[in-house]
């Protein structure tokens, strides 16, 4: 038990600041922690280059460019090849450009613009 000299000589903190001192403290702990962990960060370096190649597919289908069509889907399939794409990215990805080989090149362009969309605007395409 407390003696009245020892009470005297701690300083007077109302419990409620007390509380709300600790859940600070946690809270703030809590941010350092998950801070370096983030919500998604920067994209990595495999992500830019597949948002890069599928970005100048669709230049050549908006362009309706053969040749840059061609280019590009030779592009990405390399990327595939070499496990830099997934199956099922790379299998959304040919439907676009089988349409524009079909001469589509408004249902590719659609289809491009929808592929797109569901990333966002972070050009993360490929997480």
């Amino acid at each position: 038990m407390q003696t009245l000299i020892e009470e005297q000589e701690r300083p007077f903190v109302p419990r409620a600041i007390r509380t709300r001192g600790r859940r600070f403290r946690a809270t703030a702990l809590a941010g350092l922690i998950l801070t370096p962990v983030g919500c998604g960060g920067e994209p990595s370096n495999r992500e830019v280059q597949n948002a890069r190649a599928f970005e100048a597919l669709l230049t050549a289908v908006s362009l309706k460019n053969e040749r840059e069509l061609e280019k590009d889907a030779k592009l990405i399939d390399e990327r595939h090849a070499v496990g830099e794409l997934s199956d099922g990215k790379y299998q959304e990805v040919q439907v676009i450009v089988e349409k524009a080989r079909l001469k589509d090149w408004g249902g590719a362009e659609k289809r491009a613009y929808e592929f797109r969309a569901q990333f966002g605007d972070k050009g993360s395409y490929f997480k």
